[in-house]
């Protein structure tokens, strides 16, 4: 199925001249997009599906595609967590190491808090030395050992720095309290009350799973926090990091539908309480240092929040060797804007960020349109 991003800016109830088909036709076209786009708006929601399962040959994605959504599945931890933390079983402040024990003693120092802001010091367990372990494990506890000896790198709590680990632990966290596997607890928690039928951990069946495809040398592979700072070259080729199994940290299966219920899910206070999901989606550590009078990204708590010209924003957004995806939520005008890729960084986030404008700024849609016609 494919909707055009012409009929997705009559729905969005943009003004725009007739030559806005150039821009359209521009946006549609230059990325060689594979993958599916899906934007919730109060008139109507609209997806525009694109590209093929894997490699040369395959199939066509379709609407209900299952993609790897990389590290946007951090907020499904954080939403674990924030529910442990409703129903007073644990508390933001407590150190990790209250509940979860095989830990450095300045490991198990680190609070709750500070592992959901990645401000705990702690570092990543995807290392490529670790991969095989990563490949083989079927659950949290069988990770738990590649962070053992872990120390954070700094004072907990005194900066920012994005943490695998930190989620990983997480996990383990909500493991230990409730008695329950990691995916046992989010199917039940968090998918069934969001309506989330599609979502899981393990790769679903090939014939309705997106196989990720990369053309990443092994020596360049994407930063922790977004996608790697220059394209890679080589032959597109499937990536074994796609289709390994999710675990706390990211890496979990699901379809734009999906995930534009659990959004709905989460604004609708059907995860969360409305002073929990307020603190998971408030500023609480800079993602980047403030670059001159411009303030930087912001993270919250397993989110990443902000505004676009004015316009609050939470999401997440992932990216791996074959894994793309943005997923954001501008709450307060019921839009929410879903970009999934079974290709490298950053073809969804391009995407996204040309899509971005078009939802609330008329004149950005009068500029694209000039430049397109301007390459005709």
């Amino acid at each position: 199925m494919e909707v055009s991003l012409m009929a997705l800016a009559a729905i969005l109830g943009v003004t725009a001249p007739p030559d806005v088909a150039s821009c359209i036709d521009r946006l549609a076209n230059t990325h060689r997009f594979s993958g599916v786009v899906s934007v919730r708006h109060p008139k109507a929601t609209t997806v525009r599906v694109e590209g093929i399962l894997g490699g040369e040959g395959s199939a066509p994605i379709a609407a209900d595609t299952r993609f790897n959504l990389g590290s946007a599945s951090k907020m499904f931890t954080a939403v674990a967590v924030a529910q442990l933390i409703d129903a007073g079983k644990i508390r933001l402040d407590d150190p990790i190491g209250r509940s979860v024990g095989g830990l450095t003693p300045e490991a198990a120092a680190a609070t709750v808090r500070q592992l959901l802001t990645h401000t705990s010091g702690l570092g990543s367990f995807f290392s490529p030395e670790n991969l095989p372990a990563i490949t083989r494990a079927h659950n949290v506890a069988e990770l738990l050992p590649l962070v053992a000896g872990e120390r954070p790198a700094f004072p907990p709590g005194s900066r920012f720095q994005y943490s695998n680990t930190g989620f990983l632990l997480l996990g383990a966290l909500v493991e230990r309290v409730t008695g329950s596997s990691y995916d046992d607890y989010l199917r039940e928690h968090v998918f069934k009350p969001a309506g989330m039928t599609t979502t899981g951990l393990d790769p679903g069946p090939a014939a309705n799973q997106a196989s990720g495809m990369t053309s990443m040398t092994p020596h360049l592979r994407p930063s922790p926090n977004g996608p790697p700072q220059s394209p890679a070259q080589g032959p597109l080729q499937p990536s074994p990091a796609a289709a390994m199994r999710g675990n706390p940290a990211g890496g979990a299966f699901s379809t734009a539908a999906d995930v534009q219920r659990f959004f709905a899910a989460l604004v609708a206070h059907k995860l969360t309480s409305a002073a929990m999901l307020e603190k998971l989606t408030s500023p609480a550590s800079p993602a980047q240092p403030v670059n001159g009078a411009k303030p930087g990204p912001q993270y919250g708590m397993g989110f990443g929040v902000g505004t676009f010209e004015g316009h609050r924003w939470f999401g997440h957004n992932g990216g791996a060797p074959g894994v793309n995806a943005e997923a954001v939520a501008f709450p307060d005008d019921g839009v929410v804007a879903v970009v999934l890729a079974n290709r490298d960084p950053p073809l969804a986030s391009a995407l996204f960020r040309e899509l971005r404008p078009l939802l609330f700024d008329p004149a950005a849609m009068k500029a694209c349109a000039r430049a397109g016609a301007q390459t005709n």
